[in-house]
């Protein structure tokens, strides 16, 4: 019997891709290993995390999330789940599913990194700024960081403009590669049947909502849920921050996301559940880069 917290993990995808500069993707063989460890915890729901601080317990308690809404969540991450019979809660971003786009960060990573040569300049123009840079003096990785410092607090429409002229500029088509795949409406349904994966939203189009108007955000917020909710037939209560750092939410879209009548809600910061944490700032450990041994101690040190 010791003194515990409630942790939760954060996992995008269960996939072996070419190119991950974010590294959201943990192998198959690495999130069997992962589920090993969590046998010997009790695997809750979002709905079963304590928020009473230290409790006593013979093992940790555990729930599992997912980020975004990637294909793989349903044909490879779900059979794995139902295997060790482990629930878990999958946030979708609604305006990409079964869309003919990948993700932003995926379309951006295709564009830098896809083709063999790039041409020697690169510049596009957005209602906000005009940027240019010389891609000779830059590294491909340090390429896709400008880029995407650029892209992330863009509008959805601004930033789709601009990815729009860098397609055009890379010679790269906009055509979804399987690997990269969103789930289509009927797979978000086969996802949340049978009970064992909950559905939440993670907005209409992923926008650092700290850059957004309220206005906007709330709209991000209320019509990704009633989109949800008409689909599966039921009450969608979980959300999760798009980014889920604390710099890309405000404490107005905290209340808005009470508001529209979310139960709870994920952020990114890497804690345990403690009894100062509020129900919609829920903290999650990135999981997907950790070695078997750091979930060990994570979880039992």
């Amino acid at each position: 019997m010791f003194r515990s917290h409630d942790v939760i993990l954060l996992y995008h995808r269960v996939a072996v891709i070419d190119s991950d500069p974010w590294s959201l993707c943990i192998t198959p063989d690495r999130f069997v290993e992962h589920l090993e460890v969590l046998r010997a915890c009790v695997p809750i729901t979002l709905e079963q995390v304590r928020l009473s601080g230290h409790f006593l317990s013979k093992r940790p308690r555990v729930a599992i999330t997912f980020d975004d809404g990637y294909a793989d969540n349903l044909y490879t991450a779900k059979p794995l789940l139902e295997r060790y019979d482990i629930p878990a809660t999958v946030f979708v971003v609604t305006g990409y599913v079964g869309q003919d786009r990948e993700f932003w960060w995926d379309e951006l990573e295709k564009i830098v990194f896809g083709p063999e040569t790039l041409p020697g300049r690169v510049q596009f123009s957005s209602a906000v700024a005009t940027c240019s840079l010389d891609t000779d003096e830059l590294s491909r990785s340090a390429l896709f960081m400008a880029l995407y410092r650029h892209l992330q607090p863009m509008s959805h429409e601004e930033r789709r403009d601009v990815l729009n002229q860098l397609l055009v500029w890379s010679q790269r088509s906009p055509s979804v590669r399987e690997s990269h795949r969103i789930m289509t409406a009927e797979e978000v349904c086969q996802l949340a049947k049978g009970g064992l994966v909950e559905i939440g939203s993670h907005t209409i189009t992923h926008p650092r909502l700290a850059s957004q108007s309220l206005e906007i955000q709330k709209a991000e917020l209320l019509n990704s849920k009633e989109w949800l909710e008409d689909l599966c037939g039921r009450s969608i209560a979980s959300f999760s921050y798009p980014f889920g750092g604390s710099k890309h939410y405000t404490p107005e879209t905290v209340g808005a996301v009470s508001e529209a009548g979310y139960l709870r809600a994920c952020t990114a910061a890497g804690h345990r559940v403690a009894k100062h944490h509020a129900l919609h700032e829920l903290p999650r450990f990135e999981a997907t880069v950790m070695t078997t041994d750091d979930l060990e101690k994570l979880l039992f040190a």
